[in-house]
């Protein structure tokens, strides 16, 4: 799983750091569950998920970016890496 200090903004532990923090968690967690149903559902994320849509334009959003400074892109890939050992499923790249 990632760490949540991996999401880490900066030193100050602020209640609006936290807040930040615990946005981008729970969009991992909603992005997690997202993929590995569709991964039951149709073997692999082919169709349009209308939540794993709006969760991946989330994590390219300015919105997100201004969240954190993690790459959201990166941090997707890694979730579904996560999702495809835990399948014992080979990785997918998606764009």
């Amino acid at each position: 799983m990632i760490e949540e200090k991996a999401i880490v903004i900066g030193v100050d532990d602020t209640p609006y750091v936290e807040l930040a923090n615990a946005i981008v968690l729970q969009a991992c967690n909603d992005y997690r569950r997202a993929y590995a149903r569709e991964l039951r559902r149709y073997g692999f994320p082919s169709k349009p998920d209308p939540e794993l849509a709006e969760l991946e334009r989330f994590f390219h959003s300015d919105w997100y970016k201004t969240l954190t400074s993690v790459d959201g892109e990166y941090l997707m890939q890694r979730i579904r890496y996560e999702v495809d050992a835990r399948c014992k499923r080979p990785s997918i790249m998606r764009t």
